[in-house]
């Protein structure tokens, strides 16, 4: 077993991070009296590093994350958007005047990702704020 990052305390414990074989490295507590169990592993524990003082994540880097997640089925957004938003979207990519990609997209795209530049067109033809998109990801991927 490898330790690393070993702490005597006082009351005869020891706190330790242990490499396990499947989660990795995790905090451990030895709940056995004896220092020369301290000793092995602090012989064989890396020197101990504090973790970087990181500030909070901000709201947008939140947002931004989520939206990396926000993935759906083609049907799964059609049936979030509803009836009357699927013929509008459905007239749209059958007009002559829409960007060839976009009306690919429309047609064809049989999964959507909410960080696609063609989401924001697609909300943006239909009037739709980005926080309005996020909603509609949220409530497709739960269908």
């Amino acid at each position: 077993m490898e330790f690393r990052n070993a702490h005597f305390i006082a009351d005869g414990r020891i706190d330790c991070e242990v490499d396990h074989p499947k989660l990795g490295w995790i905090p451990y507590t030895i709940k056995a009296d004896g220092s020369a169990l301290f000793l092995a592993a602090a012989d064989v524990a890396a020197p101990y590093v504090a973790p970087p003082d990181l500030p909070a994540p901000t709201a947008e880097e939140i947002l931004s994350a989520e939206r990396a997640t926000m993935i759906c089925s083609r049907l799964q957004a059609r049936l979030a958007l509803g009836a009357a938003t699927c013929a509008a979207l459905d007239a749209m990519a059958d007009d002559a005047e829409t960007p060839w990609a976009l009306a690919q997209t429309l047609k064809y795209a049989q999964t959507w990702h909410r960080t696609h530049e063609t989401m924001d067109e697609i909300g943006w033809a239909l009037g739709y704020t980005a926080d309005e998109i996020d909603a509609l990801f949220r409530v497709a991927m739960a269908l």
